[in-house]
């Protein structure tokens, strides 16, 4: 009883209140040129790399600018890097680094642009890099991309904030050591570049992408091929399987049965047309789940579930965990949540001694229960059978932008008791 009511008083403390600090990168939306930025005598930078303010805003704002980097190669010199440091002050625990990217699709080489973070125990980015591993290069991104990342401080005192474009080196017949530079230049765009400090109470998370029930309706077209460099290649393919209870994927074409008193454990998986070795094979950002938002990337898969059969296909509310596996709770609505709350409240009431379960509410209104603490952690699936797909999109990092639907696959939710009545004496 006491624990029950320990969860219910937690409901009535305020919300902690939300604060980021400011930008701490200088002239990082390049306004009228790009001063503050250079190569650093670290980098091994190719030598036909060079940077350039260009008058294309990235949010079309006259006046203002963004930076073009442009970069060819040769085997051992296929990158050109211009970096801001950035001290840090003791005490820092988190930064959010990123910017805008935008990557002219159709050129001639292959290529990535990426936004980086290097961090330095000394106050001058100077010394041993302590590494961090990020979301990679972008590609093909006819867009704007906005990157945002979440990096551990450490024992940092300084970090330089990197821009970078990467020229995937062509090998040319008789060019054995790799000197030879086909003259294909690779470029993009940076603007809006920004480090700032995460403080511990962090601004608010992005908001989870609104249900809209299109997007998970195949297109009459299927998505055409890409031109990567010199070649023309075909989307990833995105899988999708329901677990069963010993967590092996369900054959496709099986109803998987599954129960009302478990979350559904999905397996995505996201694959290229081509091995790693193949000059076809392009970078992929890796599937994410989307759930409640986020401060980092935005997540690249959504799942969407239905009512089997249903004509309107009318998205049914869920909640996913990211996984792996995923884990799907089937929300329904909101009739249905409430009885399923409802009815572990009255298994957890009924569980507790007579003297501590006289001490608590027979019966909660229906937003008290909405608004219990453990509402959140209670699996309550209405029973029925349903459709699920999956929705892959990447608009951070990678190649492929366009949106790739998995192959549907079809659950049987059985009802059941949170509390099972008590068998018959005999």
């Amino acid at each position: 009883m006491g624990l029950l009511w320990g969860f219910v008083a937690l409901l009535l403390l305020p919300a902690p209140a939300r604060n980021s600090a400011g930008n701490r990168v200088a002239n990082g939306s390049f306004a009228h040129d790009a001063a503050g930025w250079k190569a650093s005598e670290t980098d091994s930078n190719s030598e036909t790399g060079r940077v350039a303010w260009s008058r294309v805003d990235a949010t079309g704002a006259k006046g203002s600018g963004s930076l073009d980097l442009v970069t060819s190669a040769s085997a051992d010199r296929n990158s050109y890097r211009i970096g801001q440091c950035v001290p840090i002050e003791p005490g820092v625990e988190n930064l959010i680094f990123g910017g805008r990217v935008r990557v002219p699709p159709g050129q001639r080489a292959r290529g990535v642009a990426n936004v980086e973070i290097e961090r330095f125990e000394s106050t001058d980015c100077s010394g041993p890099v302590v590494p961090f591993d990020g979301l990679g290069g972008i590609a093909n991104a006819d867009f704007w991309a906005s990157r945002q990342e979440i990096v551990a401080a450490a024992t940092a005192r300084s970090v330089r904030l990197v821009a970078s474009v990467t020229k995937f080196y062509e090998w040319k017949e008789g060019d054995e050591i790799g000197e030879t530079d086909d003259g294909n230049s690779f470029r993009a765009a940076f603007d809006d570049l920004f480090v700032k400090v995460l403080e511990k109470n962090p601004p608010a998370e992005r908001e989870p992408l609104p249900a809209e029930p299109d997007r998970f309706t195949a297109a009459a077209a299927p998505p055409k091929k890409v031109r990567w460099g010199a070649n023309l290649v075909e989307p990833p393919l995105l899988s999708l399987a329901v677990r069963d209870s010993e967590g092996h994927p369900q054959p496709a074409g099986v109803v998987a049965e599954c129960s009302s008193l478990s979350a559904v454990q999905l397996e995505v998986n996201l694959k290229k047309p081509y091995s790693d070795d193949d000059p076809r094979s392009y970078p992929l950002e890796p599937v994410t789940i989307a759930g409640e938002g986020g401060l980092g990337p935005r997540p690249t898969v959504e799942v969407g579930l239905f009512v089997a059969g249903d004509r309107q296909r009318r998205l049914v509310p869920i909640s996913c965990s990211v996984g792996p596996p995923v884990e799907v709770k089937i929300l329904g609505d909101r009739n249905q949540r409430v009885g399923g709350i409802r009815a572990f409240y009255d298994c957890l009431r009924s569980s507790l001694p007579a003297d501590a379960r006289a001490r608590v509410a027979e019966r909660l209104s229906d937003e008290d229960l909405l608004g219990w603490t453990l509402a959140g952690s209670i699996v309550a699936n209405p029973a029925g059978e349903y459709e699920i797909v999956a929705r892959y999109r990447a608009l951070e990092s990678g190649f492929w932008h366009e949106p790739v639907l998995s192959n549907p696959v079809r659950i049987r939710i059985a009802g059941k008791e949170p509390c099972p009545p008590p068998a018959a004496s005999h």
